[in-house]
């Protein structure tokens, strides 16, 4: 019992559990900021100019398609708001995240 937590000792000090700890907590609150913004402003605009962004109503017999077409248009929604927070957080640090690593020779 002793080895064992010895080992899980050394396992939670590894610096790749701690940095995957603090990307877990800092990735629900960056969720937290794209589903607002997905949320509160992208989907008040288009409620704004199409009366209403829900499309869950839509259904064809038992088959809601309008569900699946909300799930849709969140992703790429979100997906491209993502994109967006991460260009301008690369213009205003500097950094290259989401870019491809440069090619190691």
């Amino acid at each position: 019992m002793k080895n064992f937590m010895q080992e899980f000792q050394a396992f939670i000090i590894k610096g790749n559990a701690i940095d995957l700890a603090v990307a877990v907590v800092i990735g629900f609150a960056f969720n937290a900021v794209i589903n607002s913004l997905v949320k509160d402003i992208i989907l008040g605009a288009i409620a704004t100019v199409f009366s209403q962004p829900d499309f869950s109503a839509f259904a064809w017999g038992a088959i809601k398609w309008g569900s699946f077409l909300n799930s849709v248009i969140n992703l790429l929604i979100v997906g491209f708001s993502v994109f967006l927070v991460i260009k301008v957080v690369n213009k205003l640090t500097g950094s290259k995240i989401g870019q491809p690593a440069p090619e190691q020779k």
